[in-house]
């Protein structure tokens, strides 16, 4: 055998063992890619589901605060202020147009969501705080019945 032949036998063996090394690489990098994707999806179906939870908690805290309110056990104001948040807050692919649906809440909304509350009224002249809340109960006793109406509404709401 010559050494030209000696040289070829030795390439082929050189190439057959890197295309060999090259295919047990490729192989390893499409089973991880699969098992990236295992994961992937795995992930993506545990995000969804803790989406659904917070979805469904959501929806519980409105049919609950809507109940409250339909029976005039949960001033309206704050029923106005809840509900908008939480109807806010849902994540759904469509997102729920509450100006449109409920108008009466979206409209007492905006005209109190300025308004302070919990520490911050302490801060407040005695004076001015009494004129916003008189200010308050005049939005109040305009929407209440509207507002009742769409919180009966909310009562049964689902995503």
């Amino acid at each position: 055998m010559s050494f030209v032949n000696i040289l070829a036998v030795t390439a082929v063996v050189i190439i057959i063992a890197l295309a060999f090394y090259a295919g047990t690489l490729m192989n390893k990098i499409r089973v991880q890619k699969i098992r990236h994707k295992v994961v992937e999806n795995e992930l993506n179906a545990q995000k969804e589901l803790k989406q659904q939870q917070r979805n469904d908690n959501i929806c519980e805290s409105i049919r609950f605060i809507a109940r409250a309110t339909a029976q005039k056990q949960c001033n309206v104001s704050e029923a106005a202020i809840r509900l908008v948040v939480l109807l806010e807050t849902l994540i759904l692919q469509q997102p729920v147009n509450i100006a449109k649906n409920y108008p009466a809440l979206s409209e007492l909304f905006d005209k109190v969501k300025d308004m302070p509350t919990h520490d911050a009224r302490k801060k407040v002249a005695v004076k001015k705080l009494k004129m916003m809340d008189m200010r308050r109960e005049v939005f109040e006793a305009e929407l209440e019945d509207r507002i009742i109406t769409e919180a009966k509404q909310l009562a049964n709401f689902s995503q």
